[in-house]
């Protein structure tokens, strides 16, 4: 659904109704993203159902285990931060030259659709920095080539996410390319992640 903002067109995000030719204004820089208020509330109940795995104790694969042979190693509640920041450095791992802005505004457009869908557990909190990233065009360093995995889009998801930590390289109008941390305080953006979070 869009809706007209000051200056450009806002796309309200219900993780449903993106079209190609909304990706295609999305790409060009010429339109917003707002997450819908039934969004919120999906990933918002996702993000409790995680927290109560947790709390619970209970066993679940990717949440409190390793990953692929690691699968039946219980990871502690206090080291699930960290599993999480290790699985996205270990899955960036892509190269050669970066996505252009206008790709790669299309490939986090992408996500947010993805992730406004209430399945990932992921914080409505890290998913609205995903959106104000895209937003002020704060966008990760992509390589072009490289992925892990039968899904195909681990590697450039993980570059995505690694940017959005504040870590590898961010580009944005302002200062172009450069590290994330230093392209991340101009735009008055904190990088994310300060908690456990679901991708």
């Amino acid at each position: 659904m869009a809706e007209r903002g000051e200056t450009c067109k806002v796309l309200v995000f219900d993780g449903c109704g993106l079209t190609t030719d909304d990706l295609y204004l999305l790409g060009r820089g010429e339109t917003k993203i707002k997450l819908s208020d039934g969004s919120k509330e999906l990933v918002e109940k996702a993000k409790e159902q995680v927290e109560r795995i947790i709390k619970e104790k209970r066993v679940v694969y990717g949440i409190n285990t390793g990953f692929g042979k690691f699968a039946k190693t219980i990871i502690s509640t206090e080291k699930l931060g960290e599993l999480q920041y290790n699985l996205i450095r270990s899955h960036a791992a892509g190269v050669g030259n970066p996505l252009s802005p206008e790709r790669t505004r299309m490939l986090l457009a992408l996500r947010i659709n993805v992730l406004a869908k209430g399945y990932s557990g992921i914080s409505l909190g890290v998913l609205q920095q995903y959106v104000d990233a895209f937003n002020a065009s704060c966008l990760p360093w992509v390589p072009e080539k490289g992925t892990v995995g039968a899904s195909g889009d681990l590697a450039p998801m993980s570059h995505l996410a690694l940017g959005l930590m504040g870590e590898g390289q961010m580009w944005s109008k302002k200062t172009g390319w450069k590290e994330a941390k230093e392209v991340v305080p101009s735009l008055l953006y904190s990088p994310c992640y300060s908690e456990c979070d679901f991708l």
